[in-house]
Parts: C-alpha cells; structure tokens; sequence
C-alpha cells in the first residue's frame, strides 16, 4: 500500500499552523451560508392580509348580505381579509377587552374608527359603495403590515 504525501498547507505541520485550503473554503462557505439566510429570513413579515402583486387576497373570507360584520378581537379582526359586494354596509365591532381603532390606509378616507369611538363593546357602520381594496389596521397593536392589519375588498 502506497502513502500518498499530504500537500503542504492541507494539515497544520511543524512549519504550518494556519488553516488550510480546505478550513478556508469551508469558513468562507459558512459565512456565505450564514448572511444569505439572514437576508432571507429579513424579508418582512407575511402576515400582511394581500395578494402577491399587493391586491386582494385571494384567501379573502367572502361575508354575503345587505350588512355585514367584521369584529375586532383581541389583536386581530375577524376576518383579517373580507371580500364583499359594493353597496354593502359593513359593521366593525369591538369584541375585544381593549380598545382598538380602525385606520385606513388612505389618510383621507372618512370611514376611520378613533380609539375614543371604539372602546370593547362599540361599534361603527360604513357603507362602501365603490368597489376597490380598501386597507386598514389598528395603531394601537400594529402597523398596515403587521400586527392588527385589515383588508375589506370590495366587488
């Protein structure tokens, strides 16, 4: 059996005690590993009720009839994402055991919920007659894309 001479700088020796190729490469490949899963994981946060291209949701929970409900629990409405037809009046209550508010996304919007208006037990009705994609949260437990985020489309 032959024994073939290991290459200088594969294994620390006498004359040699960093690392070689091949702790290099694989420190280097560890690194590399390491920030690319972190800029993955940094991407933001899904729990933002829309649809890939920012839409509608396709998941959106389709509420039927003349008036409708969508109820502010706890840290999430019930439903996050509701699809519903123009003309339809919807009803936010607070079911929740703390105040909430309910903000549009479009700061000019006069269907907005302040805190005082919305305390558990409130509620407050809007009738949308247009159709479009209507956002909003809670600014007490969250922001428009995570947190208490809302999505009303309306068809």
């Amino acid at each position: 059996m032959a024994v073939l001479p290991v290459p200088r700088g594969w294994m620390a020796d006498d004359t040699h005690y960093g690392p070689g190729p091949v702790k290099r490469f694989l420190s280097v490949t560890l690194v590399v590993v390491a920030t690319l899963t972190l800029a993955v994981g940094c991407g933001g946060d899904d729990s933002s009720p829309e649809g890939a291209d920012g839409g509608a949701p396709p998941d959106a929970e389709l509420l039927e009839g003349e008036a409708v409900e969508i109820r502010a629990i706890d840290n999430s409405f019930d439903p996050e994402a509701a699809r519903v037809a123009a003309g339809t009046q919807v009803t936010f209550f607070n079911n929740g055991r703390n105040d909430h508010n309910v903000i549009p996304e479009d700061a000019d919007a006069e269907w907005r919920i302040e805190a005082e208006d919305f305390r558990p037990g409130d509620e407050a009705s809007f009738t949308f007659d247009e159709p479009g994609v209507f956002r909003y949260y809670c600014s007490i437990h969250g922001t428009l894309t995570a947190g208490m985020p809302g999505v009303l489309v309306v068809e």
